[in-house]
């Protein structure tokens, strides 16, 4: 009897700490007051400019955004959650520089009780929204988890993948060594250049995400400069380290194709 009572206990736990292993965080980038739609559920009916949202077990969501000011201009896309963490987008509606809109991310934190301040009005529980300005948080039973990350950080910091970096993320979470290493042989097993950079176009769209210096590592693979320059262009949306891009510079023979590259990157900006 006590031991089928502590594997319940025990599956009750797991239970709870699935349900409640990542966050995440939408702020306006703007400070434009606006709706949010996971999955097609109305999170907030009050518009408001940032929104912690808890409860939440998936590693990618359907997010809508509607600005109240701009009918007509709501924009969506699947955003990835990472588990045990708490993600912060900050999120900007269409305009000439954004013209599609865009979700950059600014910052990953391990779950903790060191978590930054969020005012109580808009913090909400995914299927359970929580009544803005002054709503009680509906918390009871959440389970704060302290971890430690790869690269031994406490909790409370930034998951960092590219160990020192410290600038802006363009994407999470790059792919493991081991996925690299799987894409680096797709990419070589190809008999021609233009092959190469057809399957490393694939591979990369199909991982989402990847460090610069997986990336040059591909680049390397490539024989002409043209096909260089064209993967390179092509992988920038791509890249999690974004400001250590200009080290894809040192893959090019030719000044010119550094110059085609820089003003690629400053026309996407």
């Amino acid at each position: 009897m006590k031991r089928t009572l502590f594997i319940l206990v025990l599956l009750f736990a797991l239970q709870a700490v699935a349900q409640y292993n990542r966050n995440l965080v939408l702020r306006s980038g703007n400070d434009e007051p606006m709706q949010v739609l996971i999955n097609g559920r109305l999170i907030n009916s009050n518009p408001l400019k940032e929104l912690r949202i808890q409860g939440l077990t998936d590693n990618y969501y359907k997010v809508k955004i509607r600005f109240i000011h701009r009918r007509g201009h709501g924009f969506s896309s699947e955003l990835y959650v990472p588990p045990l963490s708490e993600i912060v987008y900050e999120i900007f509606p269409p305009d000439r520089r954004y013209q599609r809109g865009e979700f950059l991310i600014k910052a990953i934190y391990p779950i903790s009780e060191d978590l930054p301040y969020y005012n109580s009005g808009s913090i909400f529980s995914y299927g359970n929204t929580i009544a803005n300005n002054g709503g009680q948080n509906n918390q009871n039973g959440q389970i704060n988890i302290n971890i430690n990350n790869n690269n031994g950080q406490m909790p409370g910091g930034p998951v960092v993948y590219v160990p020192g970096y410290e600038g802006a993320v363009g994407c999470v979470p790059p792919v493991t060594p081991e996925r690299y290493e799987n894409m680096l042989h797709a990419v070589r097993k190809q008999a021609f250049d233009e092959s190469k950079l057809r399957v490393a176009k694939q591979i990369i769209k199909q991982n989402s995400c990847m460090t610069v210096n997986q990336l040059i590592g591909i680049l390397r693979l490539l024989d002409f400069e043209k096909n260089k320059l064209d993967l390179a262009k092509f992988a920038y949306n791509y890249i999690y380290d974004i400001e250590n891009y200009y080290k894809v510079n040192n893959v090019f023979d030719f000044d010119s194709s550094i110059k085609k590259l820089d003003a690629y990157i400053r026309n996407q900006n």
